[in-house]
């Protein structure tokens, strides 16, 4: 389909001299022709970028080009470094499909060749059409692929082979796509929908169906073995990426649900990626654990935005127990003790936990005197009972602040400030009767 239409818009610009560009309705890149003439900074941005600035698209809505039924003149902008256009309307049965863009600041296109990009646009409309049933049909055979129902997947299987979208002796990967806080966000199925489809250009329709759901996209990417999922790893950050430049940049969250940006100015958005499967039949198995890997990016940033199932350690576990009160009954009663207590004491033992008791690193990490740390880990044990140098007490904490941090029932803090201590030659920290806290020796703490 897409060299279908790079073959019209490169025919079309060849024989009319102009440098052409096909959009989709929403002034996305579909395909653009080789130079045939001078070319504008919108142009080379929309080629470089696949889609159009919002002061742009306003400058040529203005003109009523998204109600156009028949082509008509765009005039110059030089501020915003537009060039005279001609803009032929695509359109099937009358629905809008997109925009051929034929750069004429000169004037210089007759009617013979105002005819020829409105028939340009006429067949480019019906392939557009075409592509869209084609998403439509591969997107509803990718959702019985991952439906409970034995028999559907079978079928949808079946039926995958016989169009042939995949091979049999493939493996695949599923990728879970979705905002780290969906809730606020209006369209969000449309807005999954459109960057799930500026995907599918990008990588020519091969080995990737996608389906868009109301709050998170799917993509059942083919792999060339199961020791590899490359492909599905490059998959998910791109379509991370497409779906972030379309989110709207939410304020922030309160303390109790930390939302990390991603970075670049844009919405943080994560993806899960579960582990390959040799079978079709057998994706609804990486669909579950990309859907879990998701949850565990969303609420413990410290994972990333990329989390594939198979790099979770503990996690998978956790992700798996019941939510709500339930999971709160598995949280180790030191740590809600801990939990509770002055700040910087919780973030200071997990540290130490997560760097298996690494002293010196959990220092430099915390940015804190080596005393500090004493100090605070000696608190720690005396208000909770648990010992640190005891191996269950330490993966029973270890564990339950795991996962806390999943159930959001302990948020990340902000980076702790320098100790002042750090600045001098060292000695202990104080504990609150005036003394040194010494640990019994330094390889124990």
């Amino acid at each position: 389909m897409l060299n279908e239409l790079q073959a019209i818009v490169d025919d079309l610009a060849h024989r009319l001299k102009a440098s052409t560009v096909l959009e989709d309705h929403d002034q996305r890149m579909v395909v653009y022709s080789s130079q045939s003439g001078p070319i504008d900074e919108v142009r080379r941005d929309s080629i470089l970028q696949r889609e159009t600035s919002q002061q742009v698209k306003e400058w040529f809505r203005q003109f009523g080009i998204a109600q156009a039924t028949a082509p008509l003149r765009i005039p110059s902008h030089p501020e915003l470094g537009i060039l005279g256009r001609l803009c032929s309307p695509v359109r099937f049965r009358g629905r809008l499909m997109g925009f051929l863009f034929l750069i004429d600041d000169e004037q210089r296109l007759g009617e013979g060749d105002i005819a020829a990009a409105e028939q340009a646009g006429l067949h480019a409309g019906v392939l557009l059409y075409e592509e869209e049933l084609s998403e439509r049909l591969s997107a509803s055979v990718l959702s019985h692929l991952l439906a409970p129902s034995a028999e559907l997947r079978e079928n949808a299987a079946r039926q995958l082979l016989e169009q042939g979208l995949t091979t049999a002796d493939a493996p695949h990967a599923v990728v879970y796509v979705r905002p780290a806080d969906p809730s606020p966000v209006a369209g969000l199925a449309e807005l999954i929908g459109e960057a799930l489809s500026e995907l599918g250009r990008h990588r020519g329709y091969v080995g990737l169906l996608r389906v868009a759901r109301h709050d998170h996209g799917v993509l059942l990417a083919r792999i060339s073995s199961v020791d590899d999922d490359r492909a599905a790893r490059a998959a998910a950050e791109e379509a991370r990426g497409m779906l972030a430049r379309r989110l709207p940049l939410q304020p922030a969250a309160p303390a109790t649900r930390p939302r990390a940006a991603s970075g670049g100015g844009e919405a943080r958005v994560v993806a899960g990626i579960g582990d390959p499967q040799r079978h079709l039949t057998a994706a609804v198995v990486s669909y579950r654990q990309a859907l879990l890997a998701a949850r565990v990016a969303v609420s413990v940033p410290s994972v990333g935005n990329l989390a594939r199932w198979q790099d979770l350690g503990a996690f998978r576990a956790l992700v798996q127990l019941p939510l709500g009160e339930q999971s709160a009954s598995c949280l180790d009663p030191r740590l809600v003790t801990l939990l509770g207590a002055e700040s910087g004491l919780a973030e200071t033992v997990e540290a130490y936990l997560d760097l298996g008791g690494d002293a010196k690193r959990t220092a430099e990490q915390l940015n804190v005197h080596r005393a500090t740390l004493y100090y605070r880990l000696g608190k720690a044990q005396r208000l909770t009972g648990a010992d640190l140098h005891d191996g269950n007490d330490r993966l029973a904490l270890h564990l339950s602040f795991k996962l806390a941090r999943l159930t959001e029932r302990y948020p990340p803090t902000p980076k702790p400030a320098p100790d002042p201590a750090l600045a001098g030659a060292g000695g202990f920290a104080p504990d609150e009767a005036g003394s040194p806290v010494v640990p019994r020796s330094r390889s124990e703490l």
